[in-house]
């Protein structure tokens, strides 16, 4: 028996007691089903789906309860089975032809004789081999046999005719032997030591039936044909783990015929397999890479870059999605914390859509995105020197580190890692080659240069959707602004209000002394935060330090900068003499008494030569404030079209990227305006 229903299964091991909580649990874990025959209908439950210790119990009662029929006892005759004409097997249908062939010939013959008649002649021809050749070669296939030799026979006839008059055609196609799908004996013993998580072979599980068990036991041979009949899924289960098990169940396949752009957006997080170097730190980092892709066109509709998978990152993914493209109906996403948390299901509320969950280890569900990663993201990495990748050459990848180390840690750029710049220029590309290259997901079209059919580009598929009537419903820019940054309430304070470690100010927040307001933030730009009543009108943008003034006069701040610099000068003095070996002079140009351009490059020219007759070696500096100058000095070298050792020109192009350089470059650095005046420094987003 291969189908229980669930007042069989209440009470048994792995099952609810009750027959309504076994109705519950089929549900949940959507089990196979089929309409149950008889008094009463509902439903049962095939064997293969039920849990290891439930089949094990129903193959140890079928054992017990296995005994003889006792020699007096005779079955009531039942009502003959007759397969349908979709369980027949090609052999039986040509069988059934030739059959009808013979049946359809006696019966028009009796429309001139009667049908005893058709038939004695019917049997004579065929003993005489005088039938026709259409019925000859339908002889033997008639009679199903393996020899040839046996002919037609009078009550062989009779007996097709009265089988095609009660089930018609099907009722003339030969049984065939079923295979015996009942449980042995031993099954059930021997499924206890097979079915573990440790997958034992069927050698060593029989070797423990024979040890373990009394005879008589079954052969090995018996074994493996046994558990040939039965399905991957129950053969399996209980040797994989839930998740491992999905693998051999049928899943439902989902279409996207009918979705419109911005119908669904799928989204997910993927750290990308190969090193990049951070733009903050200047050390090596793999960037996390958010994706947004259209489910309707497969179009890759927004993106951001992040250091992991947060509220941040799809924050900043969902409103590059919105300032391309449009609104959206579905935010379709898994239950990562990124994307399952209070800020973005605002966000969505706000912008007019809905988000929904995959289930957990459900990744057939979103193999769209899932696809994209593949084709876009795992392609990208591995065209990169500095992919780490399960895929990498172990060796290779060591010696490709520990270069890359050395060189970050002697402030050089590595040669194997690309920068941030190149990184996010090579991830475009990739994104915009996707979404013009023909998807397998997509329609076919005729090309129009080579006239062969071909699948729709993601691009192509949403200008279709546009000839044919579809218009994207676009946010203004104002709005997208304000929706998208997250909002939280603060106090005032004669004009200023506090958030994310910034003090910004506004004259019109004066009115509001000591009362709570609500401020918008971007993560993106800090220069400026949104300012809103708690109502939600808006009041304007507060200034990041818009109130603040210089603490001390320019003039003040010129003289200890001069002051500074001359002393920095002195000791580069002693550092160079210490270098060379000999006196080394350098001399200052003031704003007022500037030399000019063509005396500067002479003397520039003049003192390259001498360090050069000098025979002197470049050598890099090990303090960064050395480092730095020495820098400034090769820069000013080069500008002015002086003669640069390579040495000295190939650091001076590596280190100018070094974080240490920019770092230093901020506070030493000075530009003056028009009027002679140190800018305010205001801080800016990074």
């Amino acid at each position: 028996m291969n189908w229980y229903s669930a007042k069989e299964l209440a009470g048994l091991p792995g099952m609810p007691g009750t027959v309504q909580g076994v109705k519950a649990k089929a549900n949940t874990q959507r089990w196979e089903a089929q309409k149950r025959m008889g008094r009463g209908g509902g439903y049962e439950y095939a064997f293969a789906v039920l849990p290891k210790e439930t089949q094990n119990a129903l193959l140890l009662a079928q054992a017990d309860q296995a005994a003889p029929a006792p020699a007096s006892t005779v079955a009531p005759p039942q009502e003959e089975q007759r397969p349908g004409q979709q369980q027949l097997t090609d052999a039986q249908r040509q069988v059934m032809g030739a059959r009808v062939a013979f049946v359809r010939e006696i019966e028009r013959m009796s429309k001139m004789v009667s049908q005893q008649r058709a038939i004695e002649t019917l049997v004579a021809h065929a003993q005489a081999d005088d039938l026709t050749p259409y019925l000859k070669q339908r002889v033997v296939l008639a009679n199903d046999r393996k020899t040839d030799t046996r002919t037609l026979s009078e009550r062989t006839l009779k007996r097709w005719i009265a089988d095609f008059r009660k089930y018609g055609e099907r009722g003339l196609a030969p049984k065939r032997r079923k295979a015996d799908m009942s449980m042995p004996p031993w099954a059930g013993d021997f499924l206890k030591r097979y079915q573990k998580p440790q997958k034992p072979s069927v050698e060593a599980a029989y070797q423990l039936l024979v040890e373990q068990t009394e005879p008589p036991h079954p052969s090995i041979h018996q074994v493996r044909r046994w558990l040939a009949k039965l399905s991957p899924e129950a053969r399996e289960r209980g040797r994989m783990g839930a998740h491992e098990l999905k693998a051999l169940q049928p899943f439902k396949r989902r279409t996207s015929d009918a979705l419109l752009p911005n119908d669904v957006w799928v989204a997910d997080g993927h750290t990308f397999d190969a090193e990049v170097i951070n733009p903050l730190t200047g050390q090596a980092f793999r960037p996390e890479i958010t994706l947004i892709i259209d489910w309707g066109t497969r179009r890759i509709v927004g993106f951001a870059l992040n250091l992991a998978e947060s509220t941040v990152a799809t924050l900043d993914a969902l409103r590059d999605a919105v300032s391309r493209v449009g609104m959206f109906n579905l935010f379709y996403v898994d239950n990562g914390s990124g994307f399952d948390n209070a800020t973005v299901y605002e966000v969505v509320d706000r912008l007019g859509g809905s988000i929904t969950h995959s289930l957990p280890y459900n990744s057939q569900a979103r193999g769209v995105i899932e696809r994209a990663h593949q084709t876009i993201l795992v392609k990208l990495a591995k065209e990169m020197p500095s992919f780490i990748g399960a895929d990498m050459d172990k060796e290779a990848a060591t010696k490709a580190h520990k270069l890359s180390r050395r060189d970050i840690k002697q402030g050089l750029k590595p040669a194997f890692i690309p920068t941030f710049q190149e990184f996010f220029e090579r991830l475009n590309d990739a994104l915009d080659v996707y979404n013009h290259r023909p998807h397998k997901g997509l329609p076919k079209v005729r090309d129009l240069d080579s006239g062969k059919l071909r699948h729709q580009s993601p691009m192509e598929a949403w200008k279709s959707a546009e000839a044919e009537g579809f218009e994207a419903l676009t946010a203004p820019s104002d709005v997208v602004a304000s929706l998208m940054r997250p909002q939280e309430v603060r106090k005032t304070n004669r004009g200023e209000v506090r958030i994310n470690g910034g003090v910004y100010f506004m004259d019109a927040l004066r009115d509001f002394h000591g009362e709570e307001i609500r401020v918008a933030w971007d993560y993106r730009d800090t220069g400026c935060v949104g300012i809103f009543t708690l109502e939600g009108e808006y009041l304007g943008d507060a200034q990041l330090d818009g109130n603040a003034t210089p603490a001390m006069p320019a003039s003040m701040i010129e003289r200890a900068a001069e002051k500074r610099e001359k002393g920095q000068l002195n000791r580069l003095v002693q550092k160079a003499k210490v270098v060379t070996g000999s006196d080394v002079e350098f001399r200052t140009i003031t704003p007022a008494a500037r030399q000019s351009d063509e005396k500067q490059a002479a003397q520039g020219r003049a003192y390259a030569k001498r360090l050069a007759d000098q025979g002197t070696r470049f050598q890099i500096p090990h303090n960064k404030m050395e480092r730095y100058r020495l820098w400034k000095k090769l820069d000013g070298q080069l500008q002015q079209g002086e003669e640069v050792p390579a040495a000295a020109r190939e650091w001076h192009e590596r280190y100018q990227h070094h974080s240490d350089l920019k770092a230093i470059a901020k506070v030493m650095d000075t530009e003056m305006d028009a009027g002679g005046r140190q800018p305010t420094r205001t801080r800016r987003a990074v």
